[in-house]
């Protein structure tokens, strides 16, 4: 029995060589140290989330600084804006002070013996309007400065805008270069003659050659039934257009048979050549006489 009851407190105290301390039950301390351990936090776990924790927090500074650089154009805005409400309220305290010492001068040059004082108020007067012009000139500036900032904003917007669109008109044109236009709009004056060429082909169009025999033939027979310059018009080759004074000529018909072509002069030494020639001896003679 006494073997028995101490064998617990054996137990643990060989768990306690071990690293683990046993308690007054005998048990080991183990769990509740790992419950501690994971109520405080791993020190892996937190070297684990280092990297995630460092990036968003440039992320947020990033982010920061643009706002404040954009929050300390904004305050300068407001600042300038507050400075000439508060200008505007100066010069209206300034005219005030300008008519009281206008009314206080009309008052006091009513009597001789206030002479002198009326005089003091008006030199008063003409330096608070010299000081109202001072302000005036102060609200002017902040103005113009306000104006300014405000344009350059807008300027600074615009030219936003436009290297957006600018990077964006490069990003387009880098699909394709000028050695690729020239080779499509060869393809098409290609594909243009192909096409004209099959068109011709299937319509059987006559060639440059036959128009120009035909543009021949038709001058030939032009020139056969041309008229003679010296006979006069008849009344059957012109008619009347109705309404106008002009004559026009009337087109002579096309022949229905082909003019006969004039016979191949005889060859040199022949009958017929020596005829001629006497012949036309003859006529020259004649003619001379």
């Amino acid at each position: 029995r006494q073997v028995d009851r101490a064998a617990p407190f054996t137990a643990g105290a060989q768990r306690g060589r071990r690293g683990d301390a046993p308690n007054a039950t005998g048990r080991s301390d183990r769990p509740r140290r790992r419950r501690a351990r994971t109520a405080a936090g791993d020190p892996g776990d937190l070297q684990g989330n280092m990297g995630t924790s460092s990036s968003k927090s440039k992320r947020a500074k990033a982010a920061k600084r643009a706002q404040d650089q954009v929050t300390e154009v904004d305050r300068q805005v407001l600042g300038l804006k507050t400075q000439k409400r508060k200008l505007n309220a100066y010069a209206k305290r300034v005219e005030e002070a300008i008519a009281r010492e206008t009314s206080k001068a009309r008052e006091l040059a009513k009597s001789p013996s206030t002479k002198v004082k009326a005089l003091n108020a008006l030199r008063l007067r003409k330096v608070q309007e010299q000081l109202l012009d001072r302000v005036e000139g102060w609200i002017l500036q902040v103005d113009e400065l306000l104006l300014g900032i405000e344009s350059a904003q807008a300027t600074a917007v615009v030219l936003e805008k436009l290297k957006m669109g600018n990077e964006a008109l490069r990003n387009a044109q880098r699909g394709y270069s000028l050695r690729d236009v020239e080779s499509v709009l060869a393809d098409m004056d290609d594909a243009r003659e192909h096409e004209e060429a099959v068109r011709a082909m299937i319509e059987g169009s006559l060639s440059a050659e036959d128009d120009e025999v035909c543009e021949a033939e038709l001058a030939a027979l032009e020139a056969l039934e041309a008229p003679d310059a010296n006979d006069e018009p008849s009344e059957a080759t012109t008619t009347r257009i109705a309404g106008t004074s002009g004559a026009v000529p009337t087109m002579p018909g096309v022949p229905e048979k082909a003019p006969g072509l004039p016979d191949a002069p005889l060859g040199l030494g022949t009958a017929g050549a020596v005829e001629e020639e006497e012949e036309e001896e003859e006529r020259r003679e004649a003619l001379a006489a």
